[in-house]
């Protein structure tokens, strides 16, 4: 630590003085001392900036997962997140489109009414557990059905919802 204040007090001492010598040969050309004397700064702090990168890698990455660590459950590695409001499991709209063919369209939407609004708390548009299951429930009653559809819908009843209903703490509002 001792280093690191003395290449500060050496590059600091070394900029004055270059700013003064400047300006001593040429009165507004302080700058051009400092410019100068730049590659002393970078040459005495370079391993402290090195160092730095890999804490600053570790943050970005923290920062961005740290609201999804532990607060997602994944189908076929899909993230879903779901949240407990008074009881009734949501699941946000954005995490549904990435995973549901076909897409989900307007129709559908404004046919599950009050069960797909926003999320009580939240600034995410989301889909309760029943208008889920409705909306699953006309994509797989057919004959023609997706496997993926029919897979995501029996994860969901045998071990999405009883899991998020007997621990509600691993949903992501909690």
């Amino acid at each position: 630590m001792s280093s690191f204040f003395l290449r500060l007090l050496l590059c600091l001492g070394l900029s004055y003085a270059g700013w003064m010598a400047m300006e001593w040969f040429e009165p507004g050309y302080g700058p051009i001392g400092l410019a100068i004397v730049s590659i002393v700064w970078g040459i005495l702090f370079a391993p402290f900036v090195i160092a730095l990168i890999p804490t600053i890698w570790y943050w970005a990455r923290h920062s961005v997962l740290n609201q999804w660590q532990g607060k997602y459950y994944s189908f076929e590695s899909h993230h879903i997140r779901f949240y407990v409001v008074d009881d009734i499991i949501w699941l946000p709209l954005k995490d549904l489109r990435m995973l549901i063919v076909p897409a989900i369209c307007e129709r559908e939407l404004r046919l599950l009414a009050e069960e797909c609004a926003p999320i009580p708390g939240h600034r995410q548009i989301g889909v309760t557990e029943a208008g889920l299951l409705r909306l699953l429930a006309t994509r797989t009653e057919h004959r023609r059905a997706d496997a993926q559809m029919v897979r995501f819908k029996l994860w969901l009843i045998t071990s999405a919802f009883p899991n998020i209903k007997r621990l509600p703490a691993s949903s992501a509002n909690a």
